[in-house]
């Protein structure tokens, strides 16, 4: 059997472990839409516009939760599943088939972006019968971009940082301790106008803040074509190619717990 044969038989497994896990499911899909209800019952009613974007309130949540749903979809599963498999010995086992890494790396990629589009998809789709926020082909292009090189950059910082992260029981705790400040400081759960300059600049540095810019940019009502600033889009692609390398220098195959 040819890599590609291989490589499209692990994303068939990936599919089918993604959708029989229900945590996994809530937690991508269903926690995005509830963030998504929550956050417009409270601020939905505010009629002021986003200084820098010219969002209302309400529609500001749609772009914003997208971002919060792919980085969800990619680097936070990425980061847990495969240290789950890595520490119960299956990443091992996937070393003595004939699965090449490329093949492996692929597969958990695609389907990455797979769950990342069908999130950003469904909250598209609440966001437009909801909150009324305007679609159109070009923004519709500008999000698929958005998407794709959201989801393939998070996906390598994913890989990157199971790295780092020593054990099973630690995959939850070390993940959320990184994403849940950044989404408060890189604009997911409001503007970053009024933060701290400190606390902006730092958001600045992560990608987290640049993916979420981008997909604002695509939807900001004074947006001309697709929208998209190349600077932003760049950062994140920059991420995702130094998480690709570190990856590819330091990624662990073998269990690391209990050494």
């Amino acid at each position: 059997m040819s890599g590609f044969k291989l490589l499209a038989h692990q994303f068939r497994y990936d599919q089918k472990l993604f959708w029989r896990s229900p945590p996994t499911v809530f937690f991508s899909v269903a926690l995005p839409l509830i963030f998504l209800f929550l956050l417009g019952a409270v601020f939905g009613d505010a009629a002021e516009r986003d200084a820098k974007y010219g969002l209302l309130a309400d529609q500001y949540l749609v772009p914003a939760i997208m971002t919060l749903g792919i980085v969800s979809a990619t680097f936070v599963n990425i980061a847990m599943v495969i240290t789950y498999q890595r520490e119960m010995g299956v990443l091992k086992r996937l070393r003595g088939t004939p699965l090449p890494t490329w093949g492996f790396v692929g597969a958990r990629t695609a389907t990455s972006v797979v769950n990342a589009a069908m999130i950003a998809v469904v909250i598209l789709a609440a966001g437009k019968f909801a909150y009324g926020i305007d679609v159109t082909l070009t923004r519709l292009a500008g999000m698929v971009i958005v998407t794709l090189v959201g989801s393939v950059s998070l996906t390598a910082l994913g890989f990157a940082l199971t790295v780092i992260i020593p054990s099973q029981a630690a995959a939850t705790a070390i993940t959320n301790m990184i994403v849940l400040p950044l989404y408060f400081i890189s604009g997911v759960f409001g503007s970053t106008e009024n933060l701290p300059p400190a606390l902006a600049t730092i958001g600045k540095i992560f990608p987290i803040e640049h993916l979420g810019a981008c997909m604002f940019q695509v939807f900001s009502p004074s947006a001309t074509g697709i929208g998209l600033k190349a600077a932003d889009l760049a950062i994140v692609v920059a991420w995702g190619v130094a998480g690709m390398l570190f990856a590819a220098l330091r990624f662990h195959w073998e269990p690391r717990e209990g050494r």
